[in-house]
């Protein structure tokens, strides 16, 4: 997860393709170019080369990811896979550590089940 400020640049933007850095710059531009922007990889999917999201989104995010780690805190921030937290065991697991079937529906290592993937399983169910 990454906030990238107005006008900045993500951080390993000298790593992108031209093609990934072209992306970004005309979907940057045709939200009005002055937004903040979130980048994000889950689990099981992520937002591509980014979206906009406005200074109070933003702020609610970075406040979320603020040290200590907690789930209760990045639960506050509103992705559908908590960022790879598990709830239960008040801790972030990687895509290694998930055990995750074909519909997104992963298991922490220690059993807790929950979705990891917004197109299936929805944990309201």
């Amino acid at each position: 997860m990454e906030l990238v400020a107005p006008g900045a640049e993500p951080a390993n933007w000298r790593q992108w393709s031209p093609r990934q850095t072209d992306a970004f710059d005309t979907d940057r531009q045709r939200h009005g170019g002055q937004q903040w922007w979130l980048l994000f990889s889950g689990i099981e999917a992520g937002n591509g080369h980014g979206q906009p999201v406005n200074l109070t989104e933003a702020t609610t995010i970075a406040s979320a990811f603020a040290q200590p780690y907690r789930y209760a805190s990045v639960h506050t921030a509103g992705f559908y896979d908590d960022a790879g937290f598990c709830g239960q065991c008040d801790a972030p697991y990687c895509r290694d550590h998930w055990n995750v079937s074909s519909t997104g529906y992963g298991a922490c290592p220690r059993g807790h089940g929950k979705s990891l993937d917004p197109h299936w399983w929805p944990d309201d169910l």
